[in-house]
């Protein structure tokens, strides 16, 4: 945005609508830098504070801060050949087959009820007529 208002910048032509213009880029060029100067001083307190926070980390190398795909995928498998990963995922499988089990059965007693009471009212029609 500053380089495209630099390049725009013509000097003026001595008369009053080239004096605005010019005067306009101007204040633009100055309020960009302002807005620069204090996005660097910004970073300037980001870079500062993170440099405080991590006075403890000098030895540690950055790359072994950041995961890799791979270690991650390794962690993954871990944690599911782990011995209590393994006996959550079997009392998982018991629950689920469990409430289906149930389902199957409440289903079967919804259907029956449905049943009878259709039976019911069929005689109470018949007994009318």
């Amino acid at each position: 945005m500053l380089s495209k208002t630099l390049k725009a910048i013509q000097p003026p032509n001595g008369t009053a609508q080239g004096a605005n213009t010019s005067n306009e880029k101007k204040g633009k060029v100055q309020e960009h830098l302002k807005t620069i100067r204090l996005l660097f001083k910004r970073l300037r307190l980001i870079y500062e504070k993170c440099n405080e926070n991590c006075q403890g980390m000098e030895y540690t190398h950055i790359e072994s801060l950041i995961p890799l795909k791979e270690e991650w995928d390794m962690k993954s498998d871990e944690k599911k050949t782990s011995e209590s990963y393994r006996l959550m995922c079997e009392e998982n499988k018991e629950v689920m087959e469990q409430v289906v089990q149930k389902n199957k059965h409440l289903k079967e007693i919804i259907d029956h009820l449905r049943r009878i009471i259709w039976e019911i009212n069929t005689m109470l029609t018949m007994r009318r007529s």
